[in-house]
Parts: C-alpha cells; structure tokens; sequence
C-alpha cells in the first residue's frame, strides 16, 4: 500500500513539477490536477504552493482576476473549485445537468421552481454583464427586484447564483464577487465536454484509482465513471484485494508536503488507503491542513501560527516552513 500512496502523491502533482513563477505556473498547476477545491481561497492557494516551486500567494489571485487563465466556480461535485478556464466549459457541460437533477429536492425545498430558476439566470446575467461584479447583497436585491425572491435574506440567493453557475452563465470574480461569464471571459463557455477525456485526466492526477474513485471525484454517476475509466486505463494493480488503475506506472514521490485545508490530494478518492484521524479530518465536510510524507498523513498544522502537530514524531519540516514563509511573502 505504501507505494499506491506515493505514486498517488506523484500523480497529483507533490512531488512539485511546476517551476515556473508568476500566474502562468498557477495555471499549470491547476491544469495538471484537473482543477483544486476552492471553498476558501486560501485552501486553492497553499495547493498551489504545494505543487510548485516559485508561485506565491499574490500569483493565485492574478491569475484569477487578471490573467483569468483560472476560473472560480462550481465544477466536481458541484464545489467550488479552481479549474483551468479551458476545462470550465467541459466540466460544466458533463457534470453541470447531474448537478442540476441531484440538487432538485433542495431547489423544492427553498421554494425554487424550474421556472423561478431560469428567470434568476436570466435576470443575473443580465445585470452582471450591465452593471460588472456584484457581491451576494448586490445580487439578493436584484432578485428580490425582479420579484423572484421574496426577501433578500436566506439560502435561496446563494442557491440562484449557484444555479447559474452550473448552467455556465455565471462565475466568481475578484474577491467574493460574481461577474458574468461571457464578460469576465471576453466568450461564453463551450459546454461540449468528452467523459472519457476527463477520466484520463482523473487518472493522469490521481491514479491509480478506481472507476468509484472517479465518480467521488467528479460527481459523475458510477456506472457512467465506469465505463470511462475502463476504456482509458492501461495499467492495473491489486491493492488489499481491490483492483485499482493507472494510465501510467509511476515510481511514487516520498517527499513530505504541508498541505492546506481541502486540499485535492485528500478529497480525490472514495478509498483513500488511510485513515485521516480527527485532526485532519474532523466531520461536518471539513478537512483540516495536513502534513503528509510519501503520500501518507503523518500530521496536522495551522496557518496562524505555523504550529505542528505530528502523529509519532517524525522528519524535520525546516524547508517546508521555510518555502510556506517564502509563498506569502
């Protein structure tokens, strides 16, 4: 198992193939991993920094905002995720319609009718691409406006705006804004997107994995992950009596990374190979910063105060700390 867990680590990117400095090397690494979770910026920046060497923490947000060769959105699993702009119309287009279906109860419960939805998109668009980036409040009272909403408060705002996104209307722009996507992009997106492509690219960062591994990441169907994994894979193996797959045989890295909160690495799969102790992992869907080595958690840190926590002692983090102060600087 030690060598599936380095070689996991190696395919997603942490043994820090990217050495190129400014937005360009964000880019590279977010095209490499097929995108990063973003439910906090600072989660999608310090995956950056573990996957590259000359980035710091200004390069993520101009490459977000100015260069906008990155794009703030909700892709795998309908999260917010950074992704390379040419993959967001892709994305959206495989995974956008089962996201839209899985979050029908929730759009029943908020009151939130077919209809109601696509006058929202409708109606965000357009003041989006009149009025440029509006944040939640800006947003709620154009909705409530339009007389969509009753009142400008409450989940339904969020859940309007993220609709919109889903359809590839609608993004984040700088800060915690939203602008709309033909503007921010100068094009709309092209939903047309092949799932046996971004089943390559799955095992390209994650593998070797399994078609479930797949769907957990993608927020594909099983059997439609399936199928895609099985006619792209070209290496298999057993692991504790459960075949997985690659597309390529990697050595692994077993070098040691300081990961942020949500990073990729940890949220990839179905079956990680490990358990994450309540440090790292301590339910109601948050993932504290790791310290990993050879592609297995060993410990637990903070951002305020670059405190450390290893499980059974462990290696020195001198470079690592050392490289986290050169990224913010």
């Amino acid at each position: 198992m030690d060598w599936l867990l380095a070689a996991r680590m190696q395919a997603n990117c942490l043994a820090r193939p990217v050495n190129e400095a400014g937005p360009g090397g964000v880019a590279d690494v977010v095209r490499r991993t097929g995108g990063l979770q973003a439910q906090t910026w600072r989660g999608a920046a310090y995956a950056v920094r573990a996957r590259s060497t000359s980035t710091v923490l200004a390069d993520v947000a101009h490459a977000q905002s100015v260069d906008r060769s990155v794009v703030r959105g909700w892709f795998m699993r309908g999260t917010l995720q950074l992704v390379a702009v040419e993959d967001a119309g892709p994305l959206l287009g495989l995974l956008g319609p089962k996201l839209i279906k899985d979050s029908e109860r929730r759009f029943g419960e908020l009151d939130l009718p077919a209809d109601v939805r696509a006058r929202a998109a409708d109606v965000l668009e357009e003041h989006l691409l009149a009025h440029g980036p509006a944040d939640r409040a800006q947003l709620a009272a154009v909705l409530v406006a339009a007389g969509l909403i009753a009142e400008p408060k409450g989940q339904a705002v969020y859940a309007l705006i993220r609709y919109a996104g889903l359809l590839g209307r609608v993004c984040y722009g700088p800060g915690e804004t939203w602008v709309a996507v033909s503007s921010w992009l100068g094009k709309p997106l092209d939903l047309a997107g092949d799932v046996e492509d971004l089943a390559r690219r799955y095992l390209n960062a994650y593998g070797p994995a399994t078609a479930r591994d797949f769907a957990t990441w993608s927020g594909l169907s099983v059997p439609t992950a399936r199928r895609a994994v099985e006619a792209v894979a070209t290496e298999s193996f057993e692991v504790d009596g459960v075949s997985v797959v690659a597309v390529e045989d990697l050595p692994g890295c077993r070098d040691l990374r300081m990961l942020g909160e949500f990073d990729a690495y940890l949220l990839g799969y179905q079956n990680r190979f490990q358990e994450l102790p309540a440090a790292i992992f301590p339910g109601g869907g948050m993932l504290r910063p790791a310290v990993i080595e050879a592609g297995r958690a060993i410990g637990s840190w903070t951002h305020a105060d670059l405190s450390v926590e290893l499980f059974d002692g462990g290696p020195d983090l001198s470079a690592e700390l050392t490289d986290l102060a050169r990224f913010a600087d």
